[in-house]
């Protein structure tokens, strides 16, 4: 009631000059008294105020402790446990939802997520991503795989033909490596949990048959991932920038499959470092004499070099492949070095059965050069590894005499890319690698020996969501018996990303 106070006191102050002599006139009584007409007014305005004022304070009071009743655990309502209450606690929680769902009504339904291009569930911590992009191919290939082969779509080494095989000047147009994926991310007091899912339409390999696969599906929680993704041995950092999803005959396959790793960051020297220690799914290649393995195909006693099923997986592993990284990322750029230990195994229903183990090592990284430009490779060397080399059925991991004697294939290889950014739109990048294997001398003459490749290209962006390029490739293929098989290639495309 301050106001009131203060007008009253005006009021006296007018009472006490109108008794003056200076207000002796009429017009100035008249001005007093309209004046004080005003002040009437304004009073009553102020004390209809405060009694509003008051009344709002009181719903206020109410709300508030409407809104401690429904809170409350319900252990504190009955002894019954959740979800339970009893007497007037009961009945505030009853009457609740009206009240909670006007207020929710206040809030945006969607809201943006804790990562860059992701949304949060309503009502939860997590947020999810959705994205992905389509991808057109357009190849004019000097030779052709043969029918519905994937050496069509991309550049797989085992299948350039050697010899007169394979239709000349062979065209193909796909869209199978258009993506989707989805993401999500959740805090925790024990780490982010993150997960992530990846599609795309390479699942049979005839040329216009569009069967989803799946690339990845992995989570992590901290430190610990688990699921399908890229091997620990592969530096996904070092792969070169292609139209062509095949890469480099010198580089490792960009092979995905069932892994358990864990990832500890630390810093050397104030750089920041991490080591990866990983367990994979194991899968054995082999080739085996056919009178070990009698065979009705094309597969390891066969002649025919233009056929990829040489190899036989014998479902006989034992151990997961076992893999060690350590990654150095320096302001210049990344470098890793991983070593890979695994058994290959051979066994027959009848009791007989080989094994050996082997060990492989691999450098890799990309190096900043000068503005946006930067070079990136790969080096390996090792014995038993010839699944991660190249593309599908390369080269074996290792070979079975007609007497049983198991040999693990050293293989190795190299490849090395370099990337010039003409501009913030334009960019290009020359490609060249080879990887080669020593087979034992008992192995069919038409395995490979060794693989080479070269690619060049020009991309241009004019906006991130957006890519046009062409390149050019050039794939060779040598086989133990010296005939050798190369293709041609010039690939355009076309890339919408979302």
């Amino acid at each position: 009631m301050k106001l009131v106070h203060k007008l009253s006191m005006i009021l006296l102050w007018l009472g006490w000059l109108m008794a003056g002599p200076v207000l002796a006139d009429e017009e100035t009584k008249a001005l007093l008294k309209a004046l004080s007409q005003q002040i009437s007014e304004l009073k009553q305005h102020a004390e209809r105020s405060d009694a509003r004022v008051e009344q709002l304070e009181n719903e206020l009071r109410q709300y508030r402790a409407e809104r401690q009743l429904v809170v409350k655990p319900a252990a504190e309502g009955s002894a019954g446990g959740i979800g339970q209450a009893a007497g007037p606690v009961a009945q505030t929680v009853a009457s609740a939802p009206a009240v909670v769902s006007d207020k929710a009504k206040d809030k945006p339904a969607v809201t943006v997520g804790d990562v860059k291009g992701t949304f949060k569930i309503p009502g939860t911590d997590t947020s999810i991503g959705l994205g992905g992009f389509v991808k057109m191919d357009a190849m004019f290939s000097s030779v052709s795989a043969g029918r519905d082969k994937l050496g069509d779509q991309q550049m797989l080494y085992s299948q350039i033909p050697v010899g007169a095989a394979g239709e000349r000047a062979q065209t193909t147009f796909h869209a199978k490596e258009s993506r989707l994926w989805l993401k999500s991310f959740t805090p925790s007091s024990w780490g982010d949990i993150n997960t992530y899912v990846e599609f795309d339409f390479f699942g049979d390999a005839a040329t216009y048959t569009y069967t989803p696969r799946l690339r990845h599906a992995y989570g992590s929680i901290g430190n610990f991932l688990a699921g399908q993704t890229y091997t620990t041995f592969l530096n996904v950092a070092a792969i070169p920038d292609h139209l062509d999803i095949g890469g480099s005959a010198g580089g490792l396959t960009t092979l995905r499959q069932p892994l358990v790793r864990w990832t500890q960051p630390f810093s050397w020297a104030g750089t920041p470092m991490e080591w990866q220690l990983a367990v994979e799914s194991p899968r054995s290649r082999l080739w085996v004499n056919n009178q070990l393995e009698p065979t009705t195909g094309n597969r390891a006693g066969s002649l025919d070099p233009n056929t990829d099923s040489y190899f036989m997986n014998p479902n006989a592993d034992r151990y997961p492949d076992m893999l060690a990284r350590v990654n150095f990322n320096p302001d210049w750029g990344n470098l890793s070095v991983a070593a890979m230990g695994r058994q290959i195994r051979y066994s027959k229903p009848n009791g007989f059965e080989q094994a050996g183990w082997g060990g492989s090592a691999n450098l890799a990284g990309k190096i900043n050069t000068f503005g946006l430009d930067n070079v990136r490779f790969m080096m390996h060397y090792g014995n038993g590894h010839g699944r991660y080399i190249s593309t599908t059925n390369t080269f074996s991991d290792a070979s079975l005499d007609a007497n049983g004697h198991l040999d693990l294939t050293v293989a190795y290889g190299a490849m090395v890319s370099y990337q010039h950014w003409w501009n913030k739109q334009w960019r290009s990048s020359l490609t060249y690698g080879f990887s080669q294997a020593d087979q034992p001398d008992y192995v069919n003459r038409v395995l490979n020996r060794q693989v080479q490749s070269l690619h060049a290209n020009l991309l241009w962006s004019p906006v991130s969501q957006a890519m046009l390029g062409v390149e050019y490739a050039y794939g060779n293929r040598e086989l133990i018996d010296g005939r050798e098989g190369d293709v041609q290639r010039v690939q355009f495309s076309a890339k919408y990303s979302f």
